[in-house]
């Protein structure tokens, strides 16, 4: 066995070492941990839904959650911080009215705007454009011209 392999081997052992050790401290890596950090950001989700509904949610619990999160940011433990989309509403879907039972936000696609501030609200809209005049047809070709004659 040759130099190489035997710092492979060397490495490979205390690789499984390193993982047994944190596995057994619950410490984990980044991948025992991120279901831990998903839990807590749901919990984190919860206790924020609730404070935009006007509902009342325990700060102390907030503190918990924010604490707990930071600790398991630093110690690299957050596997990943995308956002997860919701994929686009089906065609036509928007124009039907709400969507959930909701009211469409300020701004959306099919909403007036909001009028301007200090004014009265009613503006007038410029007309829409006119539509751009078709192309003139082309030449027609040298066969259809007087007595077949190619020049024009």
């Amino acid at each position: 066995m040759g130099f190489l392999d035997k710092a492979k081997a060397a490495a490979n052992d205390l690789a499984a070492k390193a993982d047994t050790a944190l596995g057994s401290s619950g410490l984990g890596g980044p991948k025992a941990s991120g279901g831990d950090a998903d839990k807590y950001f749901r919990d984190l989700g919860v206790l924020s839904y609730l404070e935009a509904n006007g509902r009342p949610a325990d700060p102390e619990e907030r503190r918990r959650v924010m604490t707990t999160l930071q600790d398991l940011d630093n110690r690299g433990a957050i596997p990943s911080f995308t956002l997860h989309t919701s994929p686009p509403p089906p065609p036509g879907s928007a124009a039907a009215g709400s969507q959930g039972g909701f009211p469409p936000p300020p701004g959306a696609a099919g909403s007036p705007p909001p009028p301007p501030p200090g004014g009265t609200g009613t503006q007038q809209q410029p007309p829409p454009a006119a539509p751009a005049a078709p192309p003139p047809p082309p030449p027609p070709p040298s066969w259809m011209t007087k007595d077949g004659d190619d020049r024009a």
